[in-house]
């Protein structure tokens, strides 16, 4: 009973730090006191609490990046149908095997485009599994796209993570017999390109720049 009162104000009720709960609770001594509280009060410890806000974040995470991670999709795709005269083909709608989402091609210019979304505006999460990584090591023309959403999930910002980075930053395989599967890459602003030059001039042109600050 205890365990779903407390994943019911976890998933229902949503405190504010509950978005973020992977970077800022890491522990159970990191709990807020009125969680600690809420938990003494149904007869249960900090340790329970934490074990069940890992669980409740992991499910609302999931359940949220699957709707924002499609949502971004397809609104880039409108995006670049609207504002460019190229080929867009929205190939993770019919295969996951590509290790990407969209393959764009105009004249000489070719990109595939690996999408990632969010609707945060100080913070950039991404999920990539080991086929995108690898496709990406392998595809001269594979770019991760960076897409921020508003709360009507429509693009008002777009850029590119540069491959260097993430082949600086994913986790390294220590054994033959071990290897990762998938990985959350927390990208920080200043990493993310401002545009997707990678999809030529005139489409990079078309796309809402990632930053509008100076450095635009």
């Amino acid at each position: 009973m205890a365990s779903r009162i407390l994943g019911a104000i976890f998933e229902n009720a949503a405190p504010t730090w509950f978005q973020d709960a992977d970077e800022l609770v890491r522990s159970p001594d990191d709990l807020p006191s009125d969680i600690v509280l809420a938990g003494e009060a149904l007869g249960v410890g900090a340790g329970e609490v934490y074990e069940q806000l890992v669980s409740s974040w992991g499910k609302v995470d999931t359940a949220v990046r699957e709707r924002i991670g499609a949502a971004g999709e397809a609104a880039l795709v409108r995006m670049l149908r609207n504002g460019t005269n190229g080929r867009i083909d929205h190939v993770s709608t019919w295969s996951d095997g590509f290790g990407y989402d969209i393959a764009y091609s105009k004249d000489l210019v070719t990109a595939h485009i690996e999408v990632k979304s969010t609707t945060r505006a100080g913070r950039f999460t991404a999920y990539l599994s080991r086929h995108e990584y690898e496709v990406m090591l392998r595809d001269s023309q594979w770019v991760l796209v960076a897409v921020r959403l508003n709360s009507n999930l429509e693009v008002v910002a777009v850029g590119s993570v540069p491959k260097d980075w993430l082949a600086a930053n994913v986790p390294r395989d220590s054994t033959s017999s071990v290897s990762w599967a998938s990985c959350k890459v927390e990208v920080p602003s200043a990493v993310i390109e401002n545009r997707v030059l990678q999809l030529g001039v005139d489409a990079a042109g078309s796309l809402p720049p990632w930053s509008t600050g100076p450095m635009a």
